[in-house]
Parts: C-alpha cells; sequence; structure tokens
C-alpha cells in the first residue's frame, strides 16, 4: 500500500470585494451568483478530490528493493493534525450496519485558512479512501503488541542500530544526512522513525513466533533423522574464479584442480601439494563446521559423503571456484534436544520461504484473537479485500 503526501483540500470562497460588489445586486441575481458559486466551489472540490486519488496511485521509485518496500508499504508522510482526527474519527463510530463512522457532527471544521473551511467528513472519507487500512492497522497493531512486546534496553538498542545503518546506507549510496533521510521519508524526527521501527520490530517478532509453532513434532524428528549430523573437520585447497572468468578461465581453473587431485592420487600428501602450488591456489583449515554451518550446499554435502582422511575425487564447484576438501574426522551426533531449537528454526525459515504469505496471515491471526470488530463496515470490507491478498 504505497503511501503518498497527502494534501489538504482547499474550497475556494469569494474574497471581500466580491462580497462588497453583490450588495448591489437584486436578489434574482443573487441567487444565480449563489449558485453559481456553489457549482465553482463543487467543480473544484471534485478537481483536488481526482488530483489527490491520482497522486495516491503514483508509486515511490526505490534502490534497494528488499529494504525499501517495506517504506513502500507504511509510508506516513500526513500532516500531524490530519493523523490526531482520523484516530479519533476511528475511535467515535456507530454501530448501525452500513453506515459510515464519524465524528458527533460530520461537518465540524477541523481546519480553516483564509475563510477555506475542511470539515470531518472531508476529511475522513478522503483518507479512508487512501490510508484508512495502514492507519487503523498500525493503531491496532501498537496496541495489541505494546503489551506482548513491552519497550526494553535491548529493544532500544536494537532499533537504534537499524536506524544508525539506514542512516550510513542513505550516506554512502545518496549522500543524504541523517537530517534529509528523515524528511524525505516523511518522519518529523528521529523518535519518529525509531517508534515505526519499533512497530515492524514487534510485528516481525510476533509473526516469527506464530511460524515456529507452525512446526510439528513429526518434522522435527524427520529433520533430526535426515539433516542432523555431528560437526566435521576439513581442510580444502581452492583454486579461484573470478566472478567475471570467461568460459575458457573457468576451464583453466577445473583442469588445474583436476591436475592436484591426479597428484593426490600419485601418492603425494595434502600438505606436498599445497606447498607445490602455493602460487596457483588458496590453502585453508575451516576446522569443525555443523551440519547447518553458513557452507555453501556444494561444500557441505561433499564433506558429510567424504570418510575420515580422505579427499575430494573430483572438482567441488562453488561459488568461489574448484574445491579439493579432505575431511580429517568427525564429531558424534548431537542428541534431539541439544539441537532441536536450532531444527524448528530450520523448518521455520522453509516454511517462510515456501508461503511469503506467512507474515500477513499470522498478524490477521493476532487481530481475530484480539477480538478485533468493525462497526463501520466500509473498512471492515476494505480489510477483507486487503487480506483476501494473503490468503
Amino acid at each position: 500500500m504505497a503511501k503518498e503526501n497527502n494534501k489538504s483540500k482547499k474550497v475556494m470562497t469569494t474574497n471581500e470585494s466580491t462580497n462588497k460588489s453583490n450588495k448591489g445586486k437584486s436578489t434574482s441575481q443573487k441567487k444565480k451568483d449563489v449558485a453559481k458559486k456553489e457549482e465553482n466551489k463543487n467543480i473544484q472540490h471534485s478537481e483536488a478530490k481526482i488530483s489527490t486519488k491520482k497522486h495516491a496511485v503514483k508509486k515511490d521509485e526505490t534502490v534497494l528493493a528488499n529494504f525499501f518496500d517495506l517504506y513502500d508499504k507504511h509510508k506516513l508522510t500526513i500532516y500531524g493534525f490530519i493523523t490526531g482526527v482520523l484516530l479519533t474519527i476511528l475511535i467515535v463510530i456507530l454501530i448501525w450496519p452500513d453506515r459510515i463512522a464519524k465524528l458527533e457532527d460530520g461537518t465540524e471544521p477541523v481546519a480553516e485558512i483564509e475563510g477555506t473551511v475542511v470539515t470531518a467528513d472531508e476529511l475522513y472519507e478522503d483518507m479512508k479512501e487512501i490510508y484508512s487500512i495502514s492507519l487503523l492497522l498500525n493503531k491496532i497493531d501498537n496496541k495489541i503488541l505494546e503489551e506482548e512486546y513491552p519497550e526494553t534496553e535491548e529493544m532500544n538498542e536494537e532499533l537504534q542500530a537499524q536506524a544508525d545503518n539506514y542512516y550510513n546506507i542513505y550516506e554512502q549510496y545518496y549522500q543524504q544526512d541523517k537530517e534529509t533521510f528523515l524528511a524525505s521519508n516523511g518522519f518529523e524526527s528521529e523518535k519518529a522513525f525509531i517508534e515505526y521501527l519499533r512497530l515492524e520490530y514487534r510485528r516481525n517478532k510476533y509473526a516469527d513466533e506464530y511460524i515456529r509453532s507452525l512446526v510439528t513434532d513429526k518434522e522435527i524428528n524427520n529433520y533430526y533423522e535426515d539433516e542432523v549430523y555431528g560437526d566435521i573437520n576439513t581442510k580444502h585447497i581452492l583454486v579461484k574464479v573470478e566472478s567475471s572468468a570467461t568460459d575458457e578461465e573457468k576451464e583453466e581453473a577445473e583442469n588445474l584442480a583436476k591436475e592436484i587431485i591426479s597428484k593426490l592420487n600419485d601418492g603425494k600428501t595434502f600438505d606436498e601439494v599445497k606447498e607445490e602450488y602455493a602460487d596457483k591456489i588458496t590453502y585453508e583449515e575451516l576446522g569443525y563446521k555443523s551440519y547447518n554451518a553458513n557452507l555453501e550446499s556444494a561444500y557441505l554435502e561433499e564433506m558429510q559423503k567424504l570418510a575420515n582422511n580422505s579427499y575430494s575425487k573430483t572438482p567441488v564447484e562453488t561459488s568461489y571456484g574448484y574445491h579439493i576438501i579432505y575431511r580429517i574426522d568427525q564429531k558424534e551426533k548431537p542428541s534431539l534436544d541439544d539441537v532441536k531449537d536450532e531444527i524448528i528454526e530450520s523448518l521455520a525459515d522453509e516454511k517462510r520461504s515456501d508461503d511469503s504469505n506467512l507474515y500477513y496471515i499470522a498478524l490477521d491471526k493476532m487481530r481475530i484473537d484480539a477480538g478485533l470488530k468493525f462497526s463501520d463496515t466500509v473498512l471492515e470490507k476494505k480489510y477483507n479485500v486487503y487480506m483476501d491478498n494473503y490468503k
């Protein structure tokens, strides 16, 4: 739900000199003038609404897609007084079916400038059309989650670290300082930005716990049997291949790895060949690595397949190049209790990858469990349409 700056509508009124000139006109002419003024007001009012709606569907361009997609969905560039009025209106709602929530007196002015009046009804209708679901869910989720996850020093430190990371990214890639970053993204202050991050932090925390709860004991046991093994100690020789390498260069690197393997097959030790090819290869002792180590799958699969004190008989290709892996030894397989939390997290990650809608489904369940009920049927329909995108 991309957000754009909401601009207050202007209803043009006649100036003081025009009013004076009307005094001398006939009653009939005055009525015509009044009707004409009302027509002009309606035309200008409609044009302002059309302009606002066109502006609302225009999406922000972003560079860091994963991160700034979040901004586009929740960007709040609304004047402070507008936000306060909307939240008041959402609270003071009617319970009759098919009615729209509004203040007790919908014609009550909320702002006035040079004789132009913006009423609560006008403001509410436009904001409900463009911003209602985002603002409503922010208000509801904040209420629920601040009780579920109270503010802590650890949370504040993490949020400040996130904020600082964003500042650094913008300064590095856009040469924008912190103040410019905040202003350009609709935040009046760093505190407002931190509170925005706090809501997302809490939402993600709840969603993570929900997804973890979906993992079954059967899935845990199967994963333990099929995927978990004792830590393995390895060392390896790498023939590097640059990402920009040509097919010919890749072939040369693979052939060099094969040549090294042939030397091992002829009886040379791993230490001997690493010394012989020292100027052409990279040598590394990785030490013990677990089943879920942060290594490429090709390397993990090879080190698991090898027996102790044996080496790769064919080059192992990764994004770094071609490896010859030597397995030294292996520890005992850990107990299920020792790795259960790790298994649950791995399975939860798989579920997230398989279904990107789980985040939204989790938050919907949170609201239902909290007893969310709509008295405004228009907002209820909008929310249902919004959630239908994630079911």
